[in-house]
């Protein structure tokens, strides 16, 4: 009965850690990653500054209003404000004002500092989108590094399992006298050296685990389990070719996008720096009353002592130390450098693209050869075990051609995932999506 408890005792810690096991998809690991990362929080923030500079640069164009009530008391000889004439009495008065002003011309400054933070904000807002491409991709790569990693360590147990009926088969022999004892010992070396490897992949996996914890920036725990994608055995080239995947990328990448709304930035701020060389003129506008202690009712002060005002102000620069032109001078290198940058950014976005379409092309006929290699010695591995079996080849022949294929298969899984590695950078260039990218 004792024993019958302990048992049961065990099985519900087990299934209790196992409760506790976190399984995440590759889409949520995507969205803790970009929910987590500081460069993206950051980037949302900065887009969000923008937004709010752009609206207001478009509410600078409207006209203002503002109201000011005045009370005091006076004590000894003032000016009583509704006579405009002395008293010696204390009193109490009061004025109340309403007034603002309107820019009827400032040539042009206002609507072009509004395009300009206008094109700002839409620069942030392709920053932002920037980084997220950056972390999905990161994310999506770790991903695949991990699954990589883990059929590379199925293999691994594969081969093992194979050297091991092999050791066991060969131990029977041995005890019989049936083999030599050399053969017995190449297969035990390479039995220890398949366990050996099982040891590396198991490492692997868990650096891999940790690399995608490090995307998402959450602590790693070893019980972390990632879902598995689909990955086909067979792929297709990519028919894309470099120059029509510039051209997509041109209309879509975040990078160019940022570095297009940069330069119409600098043009509109060239625009809005030279309409400080023309004069401005502005409308203002008021409407204000009076009231004292010694004047009567309010009412009829207010009524009484009313007045308005409206006026026109022409303001023409003549001489203020040549801020106006250096502002100029300014904006026109500011102008230079975002030019040079969206032309750098482009050149840049090709070369890349060249170079992603160089090693992915690489990368599937590399895969298609590996393809080849690991058929041809599957069908050398067959007919070598059969004569190891029957003792026509002794263990060294025989494990020449099971490391061969051993080798070929830990080959083709690391070129089927270097493949899929080199589709998803590809495809980033050309400013595929973040959801477009998890498939």
């Amino acid at each position: 009965m004792k024993r019958f408890f302990v048992i049961l005792g065990c099985i519900g810690i087990s299934m209790g850690i196992r409760a506790q096991q976190t399984t995440y998809t590759l889409e949520q690991c995507i969205d803790i990653a970009l929910k987590n990362n500081l460069l993206v929080s950051q980037a949302e923030n900065q887009a969000g500054r923008d937004e709010i500079s752009r609206k207001q640069a478009r509410l600078n164009m409207l006209p203002n209003l503002n109201a000011s009530v005045n009370h005091g008391w006076f004590f000894g000889r003032s000016i009583d404000n509704t006579t405009n004439s002395y008293v010696d009495n204390n009193f109490y008065s009061g004025s109340y004002n309403i007034g603002g002003d309107v820019a009827l011309f400032r040539g042009g400054y206002l609507q072009n500092t509004a395009r300009q933070l206008s094109m700002n904000a839409q620069a942030s807002k392709m920053s932002w989108q920037q980084q997220k491409d950056n972390i999905t991709l990161n994310t999506i790569l770790a991903y695949l590094q991990f699954m990589n990693a883990q059929d590379l360590l199925t293999q691994s147990i594969s081969q093992a399992t194979l050297s091991e009926k092999q050791v066991k088969r060969l131990t029977v022999m041995d005890s019989s006298g049936a083999i030599k004892p050399s053969d017995l010992f190449d297969l035990q070396g390479q039995y220890a050296n398949d366990e050996a490897s099982i040891i590396n992949a198991k490492r692997d996996v868990e650096n891999s685990k940790i690399a995608i914890c490090q995307n998402m920036n959450i602590p790693y725990d070893s019980s972390i389990v990632f879902e598995r994608i689909a990955v086909p055995d067979l792929f297709e080239k990519v028919a894309t070719d470099a120059n029509t995947a510039y051209h997509s990328a041109l209309e879509r990448f975040s990078q160019v996008k940022v570095a297009e709304f940069s330069l119409k930035s600098a043009e509109y701020g060239l625009k809005a720096a030279r309409s400080q060389l023309y004069p401005s003129l502005s409308m203002g506008y008021g409407l204000g009353s009076n009231y004292a202690q010694s004047g009567g009712r309010l009412t009829d002060q207010l009524k009484n002592n009313s007045n308005k005002n409206i006026g026109l102000t022409l303001s023409i620069p003549i001489f203020n130390n040549l801020q106006a032109r250096n502002n100029v001078k300014t904006a026109k290198l500011f102008l230079k450098d975002a030019q040079q940058n969206d032309q750098a950014t482009k050149t840049e976005l090709q070369q890349n693209i060249q170079t992603a379409y160089i090693n992915m092309t690489a990368a599937y006929d590399r895969y298609k050869k590996l393809l080849e290699r690991v058929t041809a010695l599957q069908q050398s591995y067959q007919a070598a075990e059969a004569r190891f079996n029957v003792g026509v080849w002794n263990s060294v022949e025989y494990l020449t051609v099971k490391t061969n294929l051993d080798r070929a298969n830990i080959d083709l899984i690391g070129g089927r995932y270097e493949y899929l590695l080199r589709v998803k950078i590809y495809n980033y260039y050309q400013g595929i999506s973040p959801e477009e990218m998890k498939h």
